[in-house]
């Protein structure tokens, strides 16, 4: 006897909306934020156990001088896979050609001793203020997201923007969907990306920038799509009998 599938056995739940928002690039500030939490704190750790200020370590202004450095160059430029490896390539180049030039002319010893007089010193308080400044923004984008945003449902999809709730419509049956990452840094940082939408009959395409979790956002929408496909094309009878 063979068994059967239970009838109570609930279906997976039908995705009926998915809600894309388009960040600004400031937050991909947030590893700066952590850096000036941990530098403040550590600071004011020290201060607290009596140390001077001129005699406070050095580590905590240089983890967030190399990490505030190396986010402001993944926001100002756009690494593509090629360039990034291009990039790699090129600082390998670079670490090769000092140790191999500092076998003749013994340059790094010297440049250390330079770079040993740079103190990376501050109060706490510049750390705690300045990652409170980033908090405070971080919190303003939340809040703004909540008032602009795109929702894709089966039939529509809608632009929600402004306060009173403005909602502009297009079209959702037929919709062009586009992924790219033009970022690899920015997609490390929050899996951001950038989605293009053409619907039937819009006189441009709506590109949204710095989509957090945009893979995540792309299968959702795809499957929500692919069941619109499967309602709409499903024979009315079972079996496929009328």
């Amino acid at each position: 006897m063979t068994d059967q599938p239970s009838s109570t056995t609930p279906a997976r739940a039908e995705t009926r909306s998915v809600v894309i928002r388009s960040r600004p690039k400031v937050v991909f500030l947030y590893p700066t934020f952590l850096a000036a939490l941990l530098a403040g704190i550590w600071t004011w750790i020290e201060l607290a156990s009596g140390t001077p200020l001129a005699e406070v370590s050095l580590t905590p202004g240089r983890i967030f001088w190399w990490v505030f450095a190396i986010n402001l160059a993944a926001m100002a430029f756009d690494f593509t896979r090629g360039e990034f490896v291009a990039l790699v390539l090129f600082f390998g180049v670079i670490a090769l050609g000092i140790v191999l030039l500092d076998e003749r002319w013994r340059f790094v010893g010297p440049l250390r001793e330079v770079l040993a007089h740079v103190e990376l010193r501050a109060h706490p308080h510049l750390y705690l203020l300045m990652a409170l400044a980033l908090g405070v923004i971080f919190l303003l984008v939340v809040v703004n997201g909540r008032f602009d945003y795109w929702e894709i449902t089966h039939n529509e999809l809608l632009h929600h923007h402004g306060i009173l709730g403005d909602v502009e419509r297009f079209p959702a049956p037929s919709l062009r969907m586009t992924k790219e990452i033009p970022d690899l840094f920015e997609y490390c940082l929050l899996g951001a990306g950038r989605l293009v939408l053409q619907p039937q009959g819009a006189a441009r395409a709506i590109v949204l920038e710095n989509v957090i979790l945009v893979n995540r956002l792309e299968a959702r929408i795809q499957r929500m799509l692919a069941q619109l496909a499967v309602t709409i094309e499903a024979p009315p009878g079972r079996g496929g009998k009328p």
